[in-house]
């Protein structure tokens, strides 16, 4: 569930030929080597890269902070008190004391943003073998009727196991392909949910995780990712209460290359196209700037490009890389946090995480099912919250609802499952709209059946001018872009790293990062 680097809604545009590049008529042009469209992980890692390299450089960015999709808040009623909750990213994943054993051809460099987040005195809480995909975390499981069920853990067990099977024997079988969904795939490791426990059980290893049902998942998805199988197979819970919480440790990694206030980073700038030919780009905002560079480095989400790539770029992308923006089987899944703070707690404080069924089998299998307890003791005592995760189609249902009315929905679920508690109204609420956002649509890039290789490699390929002597002038960043490590924060922060890298070498000030594993982990 990480998510991570992000930008940018796209407006007018117009169209010239590849290798005229149009200067700004506008006064007000600024000229450095690189523009950086967006100042999430991968921005600023980028940033942070050519800033030591003695590169100019401006980051263009359309909020007014920095970290994309990772971005804390404060959440709570006074009655109660008020803490820092994460909008976005909340888990550093993979991470645990070494390669987990499951490949052996792990690199030799460290997992990056847990290193970071260790330097900066992160807080965080321990998950032992991830939040998802290991049933045996969930400390409870309720049947519809609010009784705990599964007391002797056969039920996780079975999970696991089905889990075990996806990736251990599903992806060597002749009956499951590269278009097998992880529905499908299920069925061929013996699990099919008949019950409302089983069905909650089961959109907790489906959809939970991708935002996606499984249906539309591709079953390779559910499998070890190279974090795991790199550098340990816990995730990290983040719940530092810093006011800018997980990304403080951006703040970090650039406080001495780009510290806060650095005029270079500028905040409140909508991009509305990129210009890219032969002499360069002109990056032009909304406000009417034109910022003009030798390079351009665009982190704007997934979801972003493929509604607006056409108006965003000037000429137009390339037709191979415009069919793959629409065409790859590579999509914005949407997995909405949800936070509810209440005046006590009724819920049992021993428990850190549960299961609740919901009646209805899988069509209310997703209807707030997972609950997380903040107030827990390891986690954020006293805040009195409960968090729970909305994926598709329930994310984009409840999104497009008033605050007032999800409220109400929520603890209207909350009593439904618990009959025999007493539920008092709650005192606070929130919910993200990754979704709706037009800077984002969506958490984080996910895979459908059909996803290959091949489309990757075109999706990421850098935009080349001049026909006769080519030169890379526009390079794609984010962690849609990294191949090994999409979906996560560490990979929104490698795509910037090995970006800025990329021109680095070009330009003669760097080494090949083809040579060095810590600027070649997205296609290791």
């Amino acid at each position: 569930m990480s998510l991570i680097a992000g930008i940018l809604p796209v407006l007018l545009a117009s169209t010239h030929a590849q290798d005229l590049f149009l200067a700004s008529s506008h006064e007000a042009s600024q000229k450095v080597d690189v523009v950086i469209v967006g100042a999430g992980w991968a921005g600023m890692a980028a940033a942070d890269s050519l800033a030591r390299a003695n590169v100019s450089f401006v980051v263009l960015e359309a909020s007014d902070h920095t970290g994309g999709r990772t971005h804390a808040f404060e959440f709570g009623n006074p009655s109660v008190g008020k803490f820092i909750f994460e909008q976005g990213s909340n888990w550093v994943h993979g991470a645990g004391g070494g390669a987990a054993g499951a490949t052996k051809d792990a690199p030799g460099a460290p997992h990056p943003v847990h290193n970071l987040a260790l330097q900066e005195g992160l807080q965080m809480v321990r998950i032992p073998g991830s939040t998802d995909g290991n049933m045996s975390n969930y400390a409870a499981v309720f049947d519809a009727d609010g009784h705990s069920v599964d007391s002797s853990g056969e039920l996780r067990r079975r999970a696991n196991a089905a889990l075990d099977c996806l990736n251990r024997t599903a992806q060597h079988s002749h009956n499951v392909t590269v278009f097998t969904d992880l529905r499908a795939a299920l069925e061929t490791c013996g699990w099919s949910p008949q019950t409302d426990v089983e069905w909650a059980m089961d959109w907790m290893f489906t959809a939970d995780d991708s935002g996606e049902p499984a249906r539309l998942n591709w079953f390779f998805a559910t499998l070890p990712v190279q974090p795991y199988m790199w550098w340990g197979p816990d995730d990290w819970f983040v719940t530092d209460q810093h006011p800018r919480g997980y990304a403080r440790v951006i703040d970090g990694m650039v406080r001495d290359s780009v510290p806060a206030g650095d005029p270079r980073v500028i905040f409140n700038t909508h991009v509305t196209k990129i210009s890219w030919g032969c002499k360069g780009v002109d990056v032009s905002t909304k406000d009417g700037r034109s910022f003009k560079a030798k390079h351009a480095i665009s982190t704007v989400s997934l979801g972003v490009l493929q509604r607006n790539h056409e108006e965003m770029f000037s000429p137009p992308l390339p037709k191979k890389h415009a069919e793959a923006l629409h065409r790859d089987h590579v999509v914005m899944g949407n997995l909405s946090h949800v936070l509810v703070q209440f005046p006590k707690v009724w819920w049992d404080n021993s428990l850190t995480r549960w299961v609740s069924a919901n009646r209805g089998g899988h069509k209310m299998a997703g209807h707030f099912t997972q609950w997380n307890n903040l107030n827990h003791d390891t986690l954020v005592p006293g805040s009195q919250t409960l968090l729970s995760f909305l994926g598709d189609p329930e994310a984009s249902k409840y999104e497009g609802m008033q605050d007032s009315d999800i409220q109400a929905a929520v603890v209207d679920q909350l009593r439904i499952q618990n009959p025999g508690i007493e539920i008092p109204d709650a005192v606070a609420f929130y919910i993200s709209r990754w979704g709706f956002d037009p800077k984002f649509y969506g958490s984080y890039s996910v895979m459908e059946p059909g996803w290959r290789d091949k489309f990757m490699k075109i999706l990421t390929k850098p935009l080349t001018a001049c026909h006769n002597n080519k030169k890379t002038v526009v390079r794609f960043a984010g962690e849609a872009m990294c191949d090994n490590l999409n979906g996560y924060t560490h990979g929104a922060y490698q795509t910037g790293k090995e970006a800025a890298a990329w021109y680095l070498h070009e330009a003669g000030k760097g080494p090949n990062p083809n040579h060095d594993d810590k600027l070649s982990l997205c296609n290791w």
